[in-house]
């Protein structure tokens, strides 16, 4: 019998945490288990006593025992179970082998039980195509896809070929929700290039990974000789805890493990076909010459032949370079920032700035939302090195959602998309794509924070508009993290100073919901992602200004070569401080949209004068999830406290690792805390118009 179907589970979880907390004294009391006579809600049962009471998932609740984890099935806490029945778990057993639960080693058991089980609640309502946003307990994310069955009815499938039984969807239990599917979750344990060998559609730029040895860069998983940071007993996780933003307690530790990881851009062999006549490795290296031979020459070296592949300077090795990413985004609707959140989609296209693994080169990916530019795509298509605005018409290339004919993207440490056209890093991208602002929320900027799955790390929607409860080590709502000296590459942690990534919360005054805050006698160093052509140029910071911040002094430059740039930051002062905007800022500038363009164009004079700018219009502050899916969060250009500071006007190269720097000079003052939010490189084509020129778009 089919029992109540929870669509949307989230009123009813406040409901069960208010009678927990009321019966709980008197279960801790008395017993460590359940008292199912005590505790009803929607139903009577945990997620434990669901699979060992129906017949259909008796094999899936005997690997549930063997694997040890029944026992955190009956106890109070937020679980999603894709439960297999034994039809699913026959064939299962069928296709390895095997006649019977007991043929499964205990370590089988263990991760077929892991795949199947997360500790966060996943209603079929908040699951988005694509993968969710959060792992399973084996630390992989299953994939997402909706389709319509023989009725018409809208069906999720997990993993391509599992689904979501349509009658039986969204069964609650006390500690979760139960999703019963007919097929076995099965993880690939293969790396990155194993998975892309699987597939015969995208065999000639498979043999280009090998024929340029780019291949054999992609089998990183995991980082042996890390450690982490341990408390005095050497068993549990050092957790530090601090006061941030406004006397808000919080905890963070240091990651678990640090994984390596890729993201692939590939093009099928169907596609290359159709539009080059490219049939052979041999015609591939031939269009690799003909994108970049006119921008770097080397037709005489000997290095430019397909037999030297490998040389990075080989035409082939550029172009197969440029699809790769030394990072693994983990599923397409990560590619963005998840769900847009904290972005105003009715004034930008939600867009990410990565650094490839072409030396020194980087990429655009751009989520269309703006109807006015959508130009052969549909809302919520991603694109890659797109340019269509007032200027340029730069189509890009667009993503593909899934792989084509149900192939496998996703491996242990990376996945593959396919894509609808060759990347070229060629003069239009480095001369017009890439003649903007390029902006980058800060947690996007260290590719091990998205490998690791750091970014976006919030459980469920509850997690966004929660706070965790004062110095909480239970990681219940999500986990904020310090980086030890050396976890992430190009950075240095000095002065036993903390480098600490805040997870997205609603109501912050952060760019897509995160931070990174710099604590105690910090001392900061970090490596910036390059820029496209030779030129001058504004390095800005977004941040939030805050009277329990402190004061840092910036540096830029080459590594062992940074300078001081200006007078220290004052992250205590806002754009009303009489040193920016003053007065005036309150008398008449708070709603930026209502000013005159004359008012608009006087202030810009005014705030580059001293260096600063508002903060970016795009951006939102958003105090509930309603507010975010309907763009009605306050805008930042409209909050004083979000504001853009001009670090340095400098000219810079293309070739040339830049580094930022940040001190403390302000010990004893607050939290001796400043927050880095987002960074702006922006060429003088775009700040340095004349007052009769057209204004920076303030988005």
């Amino acid at each position: 019998m089919v029992r109540t179907i929870m669509k949307r589970y989230k009123i009813n979880r406040w409901l069960l945490m208010a009678v927990l907390a009321l019966a709980l004294p008197m279960l801790t009391a008395c017993s460590d288990e359940p008292d199912s006579e005590n505790f009803r809600t929607f139903d009577d049962e945990m997620m434990s006593t669901y699979l060992q009471n129906r017949q259909q998932y008796s094999e899936f609740a005997q690997i549930v025992t063997r694997s040890g984890m029944m026992s955190l099935l009956s106890t109070y806490g937020s679980y999603t179970c894709f439960a297999p029945n034994n039809d699913a778990i026959d064939l299962y057993l069928a296709n390895r082998g095997l006649s019977s639960v007991d043929d499964l080693s205990d370590e089988d058991c263990d991760t077929i039980a892991r795949t199947h089980l997360m500790d966060v609640l996943y209603s079929t309502f908040d699951m988005p195509d694509g993968v969710l946003t959060q792992p399973n307990m084996n630390d992989r994310y299953l994939e997402v896809e909706r389709k319509a069955d023989d009725e018409g009815r809208n069906v999720v499938y997990i993993n391509g070929d599992a689904h979501i039984y349509f009658e039986l969807k969204d069964d609650s239990v006390v500690n979760g929700i139960v999703q019963p599917i007919d097929r076995v979750l099965e993880s690939s344990n293969r790396l990155l290039p194993d998975i892309i060998k699987l597939n015969p559609e995208v065999s000639i730029f498979y043999e280009a990974l090998q024929k340029t040895g780019l291949r054999d860069s992609l089998f990183r998983y995991k980082d042996e000789n890390y450690e982490q940071v341990m408390d005095i007993t050497g068993k549990q996780p050092y957790w530090k805890d601090y006061i941030t933003g406004s006397s808000i307690k919080e905890s963070a530790r240091s990651p678990k493990e640090r994984l390596f990881g890729y993201t692939a851009f590939i093009v099928t062999d169907s596609i290359l076909k159709a539009k080059y006549n490219i049939t052979t490795l041999e015609g591939l290296y031939e269009k690799a010459c003909q994108i970049y031979d006119p921008i770097y020459g080397g037709e005489s070296e000997e290095y430019h032949q397909l037999a030297n592949a490998t040389d990075r300077r080989n035409p082939l090795n550029r172009l197969m370079s440029y699809h790769l990413l030394n990072r693994n985004v983990h599923g397409y609707n990560l590619l963005t920032v998840v769900n847009d959140y904290g972005i105003r989609t009715n004034k930008i296209n939600p867009m990410e700035w990565y650094i490839t693994m072409f030396p020194y080169a980087m990429m655009k990916v751009e989520k269309l939302r703006l109807a006015n530019y959508m130009l052969g795509g549909a809302n919520g298509d991603i694109f890659l090195n797109r340019r269509v605005d007032d200027r340029y018409t730069i189509p890009g290339v667009r993503v593909m959602p899934t792989i084509p004919n149900g192939y496998d993207g996703n491996a242990m440490n990376g996945v593959y998309f396919c894509i609808e056209d060759i990347l070229k890093y060629d003069l239009q991208m480095k001369e017009e794509v890439m003649n903007c602002r390029m902006r980058m929320d800060m947690s996007t900027v260290f590719p091990e924070v998205m490998t690791n799955s750091m970014r976006m790390n919030y459980k469920s929607d509850e997690g966004l508009v929660t706070d965790d409860p004062a110095y909480d080590h239970t990681e219940k709502y999500g986990t904020n993290y310090f980086f030890p000296n050396g976890y992430l590459d190009g950075v240095t942690v000095g002065n036993n100073g903390y480098f600490i990534y805040r997870r997205p919360r609603m109501g912050f005054w952060s760019y897509c919901g995160d931070e990174f805050i710099c604590q105690d006698n910090f001392d900061v160093t970090f490596r910036i992602p390059p820029v496209p052509t030779e030129g001058d140029y504004q390095v800005r910071l977004g941040y939030a200004a805050m009277d329990i911040r402190g004061i840092a002094q910036v540096y830029f430059g080459t590594e062992g070569h940074l300078e001081p740039q200006g007078i220290p930051l004052d992250m205590r002062r806002n754009l009303s401080h009489e040193t920016i905007l003053g007065s005036t800022y309150w008398n008449a500038h708070t709603d930026y949209e209502k000013l005159t363009d004359e008012e608009k164009s006087e202030e810009l004079k005014e705030l580059k004068n001293k260096g600063f700018y508002r903060g970016c219009l795009g951006g939102q502050r958003a105090g509930s999830l309603s507010e975010i899916r309907n763009n009605a969060g306050q805008l930042f250009a409209n909050i004083p406290n979000t504001l853009r500071i001009v670090i340095c006007t400098v000219h810079m190269e293309p070739n040339k690792d830049y580094y930022l720097r940040f001190r403390c000079v302000s010990e004893g003052l607050g939290n001796n805390e400043i927050m880095l939010d987002y960074l702006e490189l922006v060429p003088k084509s775009v700040y340095g118009v004349t007052d009769e020129g057209v204004m920076e778009d303030p988005n």
